[in-house]
């Protein structure tokens, strides 16, 4: 088995095609297709079907997956090991982000970064909570930061802040200076699907308080077309403020306390099954650190750090 046939087999897994995994990784496809059926004649376990449209990792791949992830992951970290140098660290770490809050940490962990560590790139990805799991699980992201109330379904983790949720309304909908939440269920809202997290927790809060949530006006794992939608007058929805910020600063979006207060616990997560490599652990504790540090300056509102 050779380092290069888990980097090939990484790229094609990710990527769900040999064709596209070829163009990445600049190799022609029958040799890319030799080296797959080698390594898997030598594990003695098909690692991939084949599809008219792509590819499927089977069971098996998928443990070769995690495993390869973890052991390239050690080879890259070993300059890192050797030199001991935080100005020196290289490497390329996985970084996952909340859709709603992904630009409050983006850009500040880029700029600290480009100060701290040069040699250190990102590759970053926005989704659900859900799929951030899954992410650190597989061993796909490196770090994310994963929103839950539920301690056990989490990897390492460090508990980073409480964030308030709010009714969020186009600057025009007065609809007072609060909102009880159990008048969410006689609302137009725009909500992810079920399953989300915002979902699952406005409609506990909505049923605790005596009511029940109707299926939403939308139904949308976008938070674009959410915010669109909120910003038109067509609906609300509820969200933290950091997921408006940019348009109740330019007076285009408004964000309503509920009451009582409805917030969720927000958590800087990585694989408990692996070992981060040092310039993983450098971008994790300036995560945290570009976090804090604008909560206290107060560039990020309607939080409190733990």
């Amino acid at each position: 088995m050779e380092i290069r046939q888990m980097r090939y087999f990484l790229k094609i897994a990710e990527l769900g095609s040999f064709s596209r995994a070829s163009q990445a990784l600049h190799i022609a496809q029958p040799a890319l297709s030799h080296q797959i059926a080698q390594l898997e004649g030598e594990l003695g376990h098909a690692l991939l079907h084949r599809r008219h449209n792509g590819v499927q990792v089977t069971e098996q791949g998928q443990a070769f997956y995690s495993q390869a992830q973890r052991i390239l992951k050690q080879i890259d970290d070993v300059p890192n090991v050797v030199n001991r140098s935080a100005a020196q660290l290289r490497g390329t770490v996985t970084v996952g982000l909340p859709q709603s809050t992904a630009s409050q940490y983006a850009m500040p962990l880029m700029e600290a970064l480009r100060e701290r560590h040069a040699g250190v790139g990102l590759e970053l990805f926005d989704e659900i909570s859900g799929n951030l799991m899954r992410g650190i699980h597989s061993g796909r992201m490196d770090i994310a930061v994963i929103v839950s109330d539920d301690d056990a379904l989490l990897a390492n983790a460090t508990a980073l802040m409480d964030e308030e949720l709010f009714l969020v309304t186009s600057a025009g909908n007065d609809v007072g200076p609060k909102i009880p939440v159990a008048s969410l269920a006689t609302m137009p809202l725009a909500l992810p699907g079920i399953g989300h997290g915002v979902r699952a927790l406005v409609e506990s809060a909505v049923r605790v308080h005596g009511a029940v949530l109707p299926t939403p006006a939308i139904v949308a794992n976008s938070m674009s077309i959410m915010r669109r939608a909120v910003e038109s007058g067509a609906v609300c929805s509820v969200m933290p403020w950091a997921a408006i910020c940019d348009e109740i600063r330019a007076g285009t979006m408004r964000a309503v306390p509920l009451e009582p207060r409805l917030s969720r616990r927000v958590h800087v997560c990585w694989s408990k099954d692996s070992g981060l490599s040092l310039a993983a652990q450098a971008v994790r504790d300036l995560l945290i650190e570009v976090a804090r540090a604008r909560v206290r300056s107060g560039q990020w509102l309607g939080v409190e750090l733990l």
